[in-house]
């Protein structure tokens, strides 16, 4: 989102197996994204990131698409962010779960996750390439990440036996979108000494 709202930021490349100090300092969580702003106060949530650069700059108006269909998006993120993830790592990370009880097996949690799919199954046809319209609309843009590492987690099946197309063509457009290859340029592995980085998306 930050591309999309061409604000510039300093960006840090980090490698997860060896988390910097200067990191963790920032967030316990150990994960990424971790943006610090001016005033300091840290964003560690990647919605807060979005919800962020689109209160500063919005050239798309990607906002006017969640205020047009605001309740069906809150329904839908909150339905992603809650019971989808809970199926989506038990199925990518089944071996951290071992030790509970309520745990089924890995294909029980990818096909309970499959069934929150069918959710975007039904807001997609071939009139609109995106859940609302033809460009990415704020729902569509957060929920990316939850279903490329749905299909991540095996990418066989999702590509070959997944039975949601329009879903599968959703994501397979989404990967091949300019801004968000942009956004997965990789960087060299930050060190203190670097002089700064800067991420940007400037015609």
């Amino acid at each position: 989102m930050i591309l999309l709202s061409q604000i510039e930021v300093e960006i840090r490349e980090v490698r997860l197996s060896n988390k910097p100090k200067e990191m963790t300092d920032l967030s316990k969580k150990g994960t990424v994204p971790v943006l610090l702003l001016p005033n300091k106060e840290v964003l560690d949530e990647s919605i807060n990131i979005m919800n962020w650069s689109l209160n500063i700059s919005d050239p798309q108006e990607i906002i006017q698409s969640i205020k047009n269909n605001k309740k069906e998006s809150n329904l839908i993120l909150k339905k992603f962010d809650s019971e989808f993830k809970y199926h989506l790592d038990r199925y990518k990370y089944h071996s951290r779960y071992k030790d509970n009880h309520k745990l089924k097996n890995k294909e029980d949690h990818r096909d309970l996750a499959l069934e929150i799919l069918k959710m975007i199954e039904l807001k997609l046809n071939s009139k609109k390439s995106w859940i609302f319209g033809n460009y990415p609309s704020y729902l569509d843009i957060a929920i990316l990440p939850f279903i490329r590492q749905y299909r991540i987690a095996d990418n066989y099946w999702f590509d070959k036996v997944m039975p949601l197309k329009k879903t599968h063509h959703w994501l397979m457009q989404f990967l091949e979108w300019e801004t968000f290859l942009k956004s997965m340029k990789k960087y060299k592995i930050w060190q203190p000494e670097d002089q700064p980085m800067y991420f940007r998306n400037y015609n």
